[in-house]
């Protein structure tokens, strides 16, 4: 059985404190038809006078664009992007955290989850007539923590992230 996309959830602290613990998320993707995270993977291929090819692995450099992003005053990411937009804002005022989070068993008690250090930087504002869009991409810096969060914290829409591997599903015979 395949996964369906709503099963790959993106979420970012909308506090931009960059603290696990008191991070505040909100989900994005509520008018985006297509959002891939793109690894970028950084290799270089060499071919040395012996006729080998040798491959360097430089890792990814990870990005994900999130368009259309609609300038909506009730979410609550909304005043964030649109001040790093209109205030051409840089550095440390652009970081955040981002949670990830994948449900492959829909009655799972816990789902993996990850959380990534990331800049988020809109690429633009404006739009057409659909209205006002601030596109953003969402870009790695930093640490990538790997853990959990509950199904139901996800359901409730306030998820929690715990650092660590999932705990075992209890099974009653």
């Amino acid at each position: 059985m395949k996964l369906n996309r709503e099963a790959l959830a993106h979420y970012l602290d909308y506090s931009f404190k960059r603290i696990i613990a008191s991070a505040t998320w909100e989900i994005i993707g509520d008018d985006i038809e297509e959002m891939s995270y793109e690894l970028n993977p950084d290799m270089e291929t060499v071919k040395n006078i012996l006729g080998q090819t040798k491959t360097k692995d430089n890792g990814y450099e990870p990005t994900m664009d999130a368009d259309p992003f609609y300038a909506d005053p009730e979410k609550k990411l909304y005043p964030k992007i649109r001040d790093i937009a209109l205030d051409r804002k840089k550095g440390d005022e652009c970081k955040t955290l981002m949670l990830e989070v994948i449900v492959e068993d829909t009655e799972a008690t816990n789902h993996l989850a990850y959380v990534q250090e990331v800049i988020v930087k809109p690429q633009s504002y404006g739009g057409d007539t659909g209205g006002f869009n601030i596109p953003f991409q969402v870009s790695e810096d930093g640490k990538r923590t790997k853990g959990y969060v509950t199904a139901t914290s996800l359901a409730s829409g306030d998820p929690e992230f715990t650092e660590g591997a999932i705990p075992a599903e209890e099974s009653f015979l």
